[in-house]
């Protein structure tokens, strides 16, 4: 079982360090005939192929549950086929396969309050980091795993270490395609709003967000988290905006101004609605809304 895993590791170390494509070379022709004779064609098919089909997705689900409920190895296992893979269309099956046994992996041995265990977490990103580095991004099946983690066990998965890591991780992907998909908006949605109101550090990654997705396509959903969770920072228990808040607002439209000449969208939207909910709207932000709300 572990043999298969090493197997794809190395591939994928020799894709990432050509260099030493000798050594790594010869290290894969011995591991590839240490591997049961019924599992080499299908590796070979889906090396050569670079996609899983129906009858490799039955083989593999054969494969990890041959000594019984796959354990961390045959996870890994999973990940890195998926690694090899995910750049093409692979089997329904195939998808199937990897986010149950994945969830199912994962969700397994949560702490009395429901969140993810540290290791667990560390193990997760590590394998949704070789993909980043492989292919540049998350991959959409890698997405829907961590949302549906977060949905299945009471969007409390993460502790604070790995809340911040996974934070970190997801902004980086969204600076690297400059787009925000649905996906990646439910998950910073319940990061920010879990178990708490937003943060003031959940509001600067919101703002880093935005600005670099500035002028790309988004959808309503990440305007609507915006602009709620900007308007629940500055309004929180009190019907007017405090002067530290008003002054750490100001800066950062500022900031946008000086960088694209202008507010987004969202930060107009966010004004108008700070205007509308503040009986005593604070003069340094009226100077923004008369010139880009009016």
């Amino acid at each position: 079982m572990i043999t298969a895993y090493n197997y794809f590791r190395r591939l994928r170390e020799l894709k990432n360090n050509p260099g030493n494509s000798i050594s790594l070379k010869a290290e894969l022709y011995e591991i590839f005939h240490e591997l049961p004779l019924e599992s080499r064609s299908v590796i070979e098919k889906i090396v050569e192929d670079q996609m899983v089909d129906d009858s490799e997705t039955a083989q593999i689900r054969e494969y990890i549950y041959r000594k019984g409920d796959p354990n961390g190895y045959d996870i890994r296992l999973l990940f890195e086929i998926h690694d090899h893979v995910c750049e093409n269309t692979n089997s329904p099956l195939w998808n199937a396969l990897f986010l149950n046994e994945t969830g199912k992996y994962f969700s397994a041995g949560l702490t009395a309050t429901r969140k993810l265990p540290l290791a667990k977490a560390a193990m997760l990103f590590d394998l949704i980091k070789n993909t980043v580095k492989r292919v540049g991004m998350m991959s959409e099946i890698e997405l829907v795993l961590i949302k549906t983690l977060i949905e299945n066990t009471g969007d409390k998965i993460f502790v604070n270490e790995s809340e911040s890591q996974f934070l970190s991780d997801l902004f980086d992907e969204i600076v690297r395609d400059s787009t925000l998909d649905f996906n990646e908006v439910d998950i910073l949605k319940v990061m920010i709003y879990q178990d708490k109101p937003p943060m003031k550090e959940d509001l600067d990654l919101l703002f880093e967000i935005n600005t670099a997705i500035y002028g790309k396509p988004r959808n309503d959903l990440w305007q609507d988290l915006f602009v709620e969770s900007l308007s629940l920072y500055m309004m929180i228990n009190t019907p007017q905006i405090d002067k530290v808040k008003a002054f750490w607002l100001e800066t950062k439209l500022e900031r946008t101004i000086q960088k694209h000449q202008s507010l987004t969208f969202e930060e107009i939207e966010l004004l108008r609605t700070l205007k509308n909910q503040s009986p005593a709207f604070p003069h340094g932000l009226d100077v923004f809304w008369l010139k880009y709300c009016q």
